[in-house]
């Protein structure tokens, strides 16, 4: 039997109200983040790759896994606000080139053959926080690593080194420069840095 003409245009209507429904996450925070720590511990540990093959595969696994717009964002503070479209798309570029640069070296230099060992996961509506630990002879370094959801699963937006927030870093240091100088000499200053190490 056929459902009524009015039935079908509450469905649509519902169904253009709502939009899709949003797709079940593939995997927990811990899983997500243990997949990105396996696949940058590979290539660490694979012979066959030269040191610039491995650093550019660790800057693409970065490049798909931090919501670089949001850092940026969070990043500046209240000046984002005061920015135009095409100031916040430029810094928005250069923040996330200068990240994924910095963060390569960062897992180049720091992590090689060590063991991870995954804490406590914590879920708080669309974001979650996984503690690890990098276990070394002598020393834990706590690591944990902070994210929301996205279309097409989980983001990260923080790293956390020793209880030290890399977005609250940058945070500082920004909002440094642009009290004594400006937000135009900031992005001019990082330009720069990106020029010289492209």
């Amino acid at each position: 039997m056929k459902k009524p003409l009015w039935i079908w245009i509450i469905s649509l209507t519902l169904v253009a109200f709502l939009g899709p429904p949003r797709p079940a996450l593939a995997q927990t925070p811990t899983g997500y983040v243990r997949g990105i720590l396996d696949q940058v511990m590979g290539l660490q540990n694979d012979p066959a790759l030269s040191t610039q093959a491995r650093s550019q595969a660790i800057h693409q696994i970065i490049a798909r896994n931090f919501d670089f717009a949001l850092m940026a964002k969070d990043s500046l503070g209240p000046t984002d606000e005061r920015l135009n479209g095409g100031q916040r798309q430029e810094f928005t570029r250069t923040f996330g080139y200068l990240f994924q640069d910095s963060y390569t070296r960062l897992v180049l230099n720091f992590l090689k053959k060590e063991n991870i060992q995954y804490g406590r996961e914590l879920l708080e509506g669309d974001k979650a926080r996984v503690d690890t630990a990098i276990v070394r002879t002598n020393e834990n370094i706590p690591v944990t690593y902070l994210m929301h959801t996205a279309p097409q699963g989980w983001v990260l937006y923080d790293v956390m080194v020793d209880g030290v927030s890399i977005l609250q870093n940058y945070k500082t240091q920004f909002a440094q420069v642009i009290r004594t100088n400006s937000f135009e000499f900031l992005l001019s200053k990082m330009q720069e840095q990106r020029r010289a190490i492209q």
